[in-house]
């Protein structure tokens, strides 16, 4: 474990050089952060207005529901709405709960992961299905246009030099990509729903431990593969169906000799968003403490400080990922082009190579 933190530590300084290098690279990621805001800020006030014209049977229907105004990276927390009758633990247990709905959604399977299943959210109210689905659709879609064009411009860094790639020419490739991202999106709802069914078929003793750990090999799979998938859509211009080809080529003949888990990046993320969040509900909480007004200049520049962290912590988070996953696929493009033999002798990418040495 601690070999593959130290190998995600070097694969994140690697992967800042880069960017300090060509700071258009971090572009991409801090526009995904906005606009998960904006799609967050949309869900919520959907949801408040269903419950608004529901009444309270509207909020018991809202329950399979997503929380997003406590889970969206770059959002403060609404913790003037918790309410001033709240004791203090009950406060703290509150805020503990929206930081790891927080860190979820930047982890693997999370909406901000390029496969997007937390963003995939089931939906039980079906009047209300076709404007919470097309909203979650246009967010993946979204996101995955943003982290498509991270994949081009850092792929052309890595193939090209430094300050090679072009924000506008990223933007094109990926627009003409759209077709197969949207089907992308399609297949990896499908992938949700029977992780979902498997999930629903539990039951008690090893039978339902068998749906459970069924559902988990889909979801994993079908995420790694997505890291797989969108690269060949974006680098080689493929079709859905191709990039899904690309991806079995890729694992099936071992083109990428080392594990995705050897390199503790996702983790080391993780562990870094879990810690921001915390410190923020922890400096909120200390404040509604001591009863500090929560208009006081303190606790007005320290939120702003503190959003402004989150913000660059988030896309920092995002774009190393994609770095990470296009350092891979650019790696097994380089293997495929020589002999079996020949394949150990292939460099991985700098950033790469920094980590793994």
């Amino acid at each position: 474990m601690f070999e593959s933190f130290g190998r995600g530590f070097r694969m994140i300084w690697a992967s800042v050089k880069m960017g300090w290098q060509d700071k258009r690279l971090l572009l991409p990621s801090i526009l995904t952060v906005f606009t998960n805001l904006i799609f967050g800020t949309l869900l919520v006030l959907q949801g408040m207005e269903r419950v608004h014209k529901g009444g309270p049977g509207a909020a018991g229907q809202m329950g399979g529901m997503p929380d997003m105004s406590g889970g969206m990276p770059g959002m403060m927390p609404a913790m003037p709405g918790i309410g001033a009758q709240m004791p203090t633990h009950g406060l703290l247990h509150h805020g503990a709960g929206h930081v790891g709905q927080m860190v979820n959604m930047t982890g693997l399977n999370g909406p901000l992961d390029q496969s997007g299943f937390g963003a995939l959210s089931g939906f039980t109210n079906t009047e209300s299905m076709l404007v919470f689905g097309s909203l979650m659709a246009m967010w993946w879609l979204t996101n995955r246009f943003l982290e498509g064009v991270t994949t081009a411009l850092v792929y052309t860094h890595l193939t090209e030099g430094s300050g090679s790639g072009k924000f506008g020419a990223a933007c094109t490739a990926v627009l003409s990509s759209l077709p197969a991202l949207a089907m992308l999106g399609i297949a990896t709802f499908a992938a949700k729903k029977l992780a979902g069914w498997l999930r629903d078929r539990k039951g008690s003793g090893v039978f339902g431990f068998g749906f459970t750990f069924l559902a988990s090999v889909v979801e994993v799979f079908w995420t790694l593969a997505g890291h797989l998938i969108l690269p060949a859509i974006v680098i080689e211009g493929t079709s859905f169906v191709g990039g899904l080809k690309r991806a079995d080529k890729i694992a099936q003949g071992n083109l990428i000799t080392i594990g995705v888990g050897e390199v503790g990046v996702d983790a080391i993320c993780k562990l870094c968003t879990y810690l921001l969040y915390a410190a923020g509900m922890g400096g909120f909480g200390y404040a509604y403490y001591i009863h500090m007004p929560l208009t006081s200049p303190i606790v007005v520049m320290g939120g702003l400080l503190w959003a402004a962290t989150v913000v660059v912590v988030t896309a920092a988070s995002i774009y190393i990922r994609a770095a990470f996953y296009t350092c891979l696929y650019a790696w097994a493009i380089d293997a495929e082009a020589v002999q079996d033999s020949e394949r150990v002798r292939v460099k991985p990418p700098e950033a790469l190579a920094a980590a793994l040495a």
